[in-house]
């Protein structure tokens, strides 16, 4: 697996120019907000500056080797001096606990303490305002890594205290072109490219098995689509999404219909030829439903199974608005 500097240093250089001259030139400061968009590697970054403080057998660029005892310790939220914690689950006595933790001496040799908040824009402004005591008055052994995908939902008062480090979203074309140089079929590296700006991930999925499994569902999803609506209900209920649901990738099959859709839409519009399952989507290109509006539907019915709506209902309505062309919807 690639480590988390290369990714860096191959799609994201100004960060990892910036980490490098930080641990190299003992420049590093006490509190740090990763911000990037969805999908980004804002966690597996934040990791990797917390290895980077306790590794003992670092790389000639100062950064941690990601392979040692250490490294993998705080991978695997085992390093004694490290505590790690999601924003959304922060609550005051966590914070009051964390403040209690800091202020013991520090146990591993390296002298150094870590905690890493993970979305920190999902935690209470309860829980923050405690929290932002701690941060004004930094130790100089303690570190603070928060990650975000929404800078602008953190309060300015802990902004302020950080150093901000920002991961860039990657272009369409970008993207496929950096999978396609990791020997990506372009029709895959399209398609997913349309799913998930998260580049590693993306690499990581198309070789799966379960990739080839929905890949293949989709295709059968939609050709019935195409030739036979109610059909295409029929397959879903009895076979579709048991399958996925197995598997827990149902909301990756939406996510897959969405882009098929909209790619629909973009090459029906722009007179373009599809950039993947061609055949499929060139025939959907012929059928008056108001493809915009079907985009819609599954963006709601995605958001319909985040918030613990019954599932079966959620599916089944969705079908039926995919079939029933506009006049309903």
């Amino acid at each position: 697996m690639q480590k988390i500097k290369d990714y860096l240093q191959n799609t994201q250089p100004i960060v990892y120019q910036v980490l490098k001259n930080a641990f190299s030139q003992h420049k590093t400061t006490h509190a740090y907000l990763i911000n990037g968009p969805k999908g980004s590697y804002i966690l597996p970054v934040a990791e990797l500056m917390a290895q980077s403080f306790v590794c003992q057998h670092k790389d000639e660029d100062h950064l941690a080797c990601e392979e040692c005892l250490d490294c993998t310790k705080i991978k695997d939220k085992n390093y004694i001096d490290y505590i790690f914690l999601e924003g959304e689950n922060l609550k005051n006595d966590q914070v009051l606990n964390l403040q209690k933790e800091f202020n013991k001496s520090a146990v591993e040799k390296q002298n150094v303490k870590i905690y890493i908040i993970h979305l920190i824009e999902k935690a209470p402004i309860a829980s923050l305002n405690k929290l932002l005591k701690f941060i004004e008055e930094p130790s100089s052994n303690i570190i603070a890594i928060f990650t975000t995908h929404s800078l602008s939902s953190i309060l300015p008062t802990i902004t302020s205290r950080c150093q901000i480090i920002h991961l860039k979203q990657f272009g369409h074309q970008e993207l496929v072109t950096k999978m396609m140089q990791e020997n990506i079929k372009e029709e895959d590296a399209h398609l997913l490219a349309l799913v998930s700006n998260d580049l590693m991930a993306n690499l990581e999925l198309v070789q799966s098995q379960i990739y080839q499994q929905v890949l293949d569902l989709l295709k059968q999803s939609l050709s019935y689509w195409n030739d036979n609506p109610n059909f295409f209900i029929y397959y879903m209920q009895k076979e579709g999404f048991p399958l996925l649901e197995k598997n827990n990738q149902i909301e990756f099959y939406l996510d897959c219909l969405e882009a098929c859709f909209f790619e629909t839409m973009l090459t029906k519009h722009q007179q373009q030829q599809p950039r993947f399952l061609s055949d499929i989507i060139l025939k959907m290109q012929q059928n008056d439903a108001n493809m915009q509006q079907k985009i819609m539907t599954i963006m709601i019915a995605k958001q319909e199974l985040l918030s613990n709506a019954n599932k079966m209902l959620v599916l089944d309505k969705l079908l039926i608005q995919l079939t029933d062309g506009d006049e309903n919807e």
